[in-house]
C-alpha cells in the first residue's frame, strides 16, 4: 500500500517513514484510521495504485528508496498515461535506462522497428520472403527462382498507391503503417 502526502505519493516504507516522524512531532490526527477527518497535507493517506489511474508512472517521492528513481509504484494509466509513456520512451529511442525499461515491461510496451519507408521496398522484402520459402520447399528449383523473379519484376512496377490498396491488410499485419517507437497492446483502439 502506497501513501499520498502534501501531494506526492510514496511507498509503503516511506510512508511509513514520514508517519513515524509525524508521530515523533506530535502532529497524528485525532484519528488517523479515519481518513476523511483530516487532508493528506496534514498526514499521509493511503494510496492504492491499482484502484487509481494517473496520467503517466508514478514513482516514489523520495526518489532514492529503490536506486536513482524512487521504487515504481506500478499505478495503473489513463489512455492520457499510455501516450504520455509512449512519447517518453520514444524520446530514448530503442535502449532505454534503467527506469524507463521497468515502466515499459510493466505496460507491457514493445518496441517497433519499421524497416520499410515505402510500400515498394515493404512488397520487394515480403516477395524475398516468399520466394525464400518457396526455394526451401522445392530444394532450390531453378523454375520456381524464375518464376519469383518474373513475379517480382511485374510487382515492382506497381505505384505505391496500387501496392498499398491491394496489400493494404498484409501490410498493416507487417506493422508497416506504424512509425517506429514504443507501442502497448494497451493503446489499440487509440
Amino acid at each position: 500500500m502506497a501513501y499520498t502526502y502534501q501531494a506526492d505519493v510514496w511507498c509503503a516504507s516511506c510512508g511509513q517513514a514520514i508517519i513515524a516522524g509525524l508521530e515523533i512531532l506530535r502532529t497524528v490526527p485525532e484519528n488517523p484510521e479515519d481518513e476523511s477527518s483530516f487532508d493528506s497535507d496534514e498526514y499521509p493517506k493511503h494510496y492504492d495504485p491499482e484502484n487509481e489511474e494517473s496520467d503517466g508512472p508514478e514513482n516514489c517521492a523520495d526518489g532514492n528508496c529503490a536506486g536513482e528513481y524512487g521504487t515504481f509504484l506500478e499505478n495503473r494509466l489513463t489512455q492520457e498515461g499510455y501516450r504520455y509513456l509512449k512519447s517518453m520512451l520514444d524520446g530514448h529511442g530503442a535502449a532505454l535506462p534503467e527506469f524507463a525499461k521497468e515502466w515499459a515491461d510493466f505496460y507491457r510496451f514493445e518496441y517497433h522497428d519499421n524497416p520499410w519507408s515505402s510500400a515498394s521496398e515493404w512488397l520487394q522484402d515480403t516477395i524475398q520472403r516468399h520466394a525464400a520459402q518457396i526455394q526451401d520447399w522445392n530444394g532450390g528449383n531453378t523454375h520456381s527462382t524464375a518464376l519469383m523473379s518474373f513475379v517480382t519484376d511485374i510487382l515492382l512496377d506497381l505505384p505505391p498507391d496500387t501496392i498499398q490498396d491491394r496489400f493494404q491488410s498484409d501490410m498493416d499485419d507487417d506493422g508497416f503503417f506504424k512509425e517506429s517507437g514504443w507501442y502497448s497492446p494497451e493503446m489499440e483502439g487509440d
